[in-house]
């Protein structure tokens, strides 16, 4: 028996960026890790990052870099909408100064 294996396809949505790093790859929204993959032992653990509704943060053994950025991306695809709402709740908020407005000294 054969097992075609289809080739996962790596297309992120705006917002979403793989990056690599020193100590593997981060899946970003913005500037936000939201999963990363990282070596174990002799292999390699996905973490999902999110915490938030449904998603709770979990983690995976995976065979390859390949695979594991291949199932976090159709992963990320299919939540999209959700993640760049957990993001933008959890991004600071800066606040400008309103013109004219001074703060009291002691």
């Amino acid at each position: 028996m054969n097992i075609v294996m289809k080739t996962a396809s790596h297309v992120l949505p705006d917002r979403f960026t793989w990056l690599r790093t020193e100590a593997g790859h981060d899946l970003c929204v913005d500037d936000t890790v939201i999963a990363e993959i990282r070596p174990l032992n002799a292999g390699l653990v996905l973490r999902v990052l999110v915490d938030m509704g449904d998603i709770a943060p979990f983690e995976m053994a995976v065979r390859c870099e390949e695979r594991a950025i291949g199932w976090a991306t159709q992963w990320a695809r299919q939540r999209a909408g959700l993640l760049c709402r957990y993001v933008d709740q959890h991004r600071p908020r800066v606040y400008d100064e309103a013109p004219g407005l001074a703060l009291a000294s002691a």
